[in-house]
């Protein structure tokens, strides 16, 4: 079961700002997507979540009474959770991490001093949860990135980041799902779109979701580029 303390205050006019005491965690993030799904139900408002916070916009009227929306709040909150209560979806993305495809990997090697089997072996060894989409869209932020690839952005971010980068940035690791200038080492790319205007729901993840990356040859990709008629 989970549970979290929470601070909750006023945010400018309209909104109110959850803060939960506690440092960011894979059950803390599904925590948060549960409880924002029941509060943008119950309330009929949008949320939003960080790695420990929830803004609950424009939830505040002239009519509103802040302490029956407290109370309202806070009841939702303490109801505990089990950990199996938000569906994740795993998602196996194939990465090739060739030469080709991979700009920046001999040199994020020498920096990380890892070899580049080191590098593939480590980077597809971990789950990845999906905290955030953003930057652009459908661009999702992953966690869990072993300390040993941790690497600063770049000093000079990259004019031009092909669609499907697979890159490090920091601590973390993302994917780049169109063309884009960008300040993160690219060491793969996926053949997998993930991000497509044209449909219902346009991003393949959303957050909470998880990642686990597998290699792949050249000639993978562009057997899987075909398929996907990329």
């Amino acid at each position: 079961m989970c549970q979290y303390n929470f601070h909750i205050s006023r945010l400018g006019d309209y909104s109110l700002l959850i803060q939960i005491e506690s440092p960011p965690s894979q059950d803390l993030l599904n925590w948060l997507l549960i409880k924002k799904a029941t509060l943008s139900k119950l309330l009929n408002v949008e949320l939003v979540h960080t790695y420990n916070e929830l803004l609950v916009k424009k939830c505040i009227s002239k009519d509103t009474s802040i302490d029956a929306l407290v109370h309202q709040i806070s009841t939702v909150l303490n109801i505990p959770v089990l950990n199996s209560d938000y569906n994740s979806v795993l998602y196996k993305i194939p990465v090739c991490y060739s030469n080709r495809f991979a700009p920046d990997l001999k040199e994020y090697a020498s920096q990380v001093k890892c070899t580049i089997p080191e590098i593939i072996e480590i980077h597809t060894s971990r789950e990845y949860p999906i905290y955030f989409l953003g930057f652009l869209p459908g661009f999702p932020y992953l966690e869990n990135l072993d300390d040993r690839l941790h690497l600063d952005r770049k000093s000079v971010p990259s004019r031009s980041i092909a669609k499907g980068s697979v890159a490090i940035g920091g601590t973390q690791t993302g994917i780049y799902p169109q063309d884009s200038p960008g300040g993160w080492h690219v060491i793969g790319r996926t053949p997998i779109s993930l991000f497509d205007a044209t449909k219902a729901t346009p991003s393949l993840f959303k957050a909470g979701d998880i990642i686990k990356f597998y290699a792949i040859s050249e000639s993978d990709f562009e057997e899987i580029a075909t398929s996907n008629n990329l």
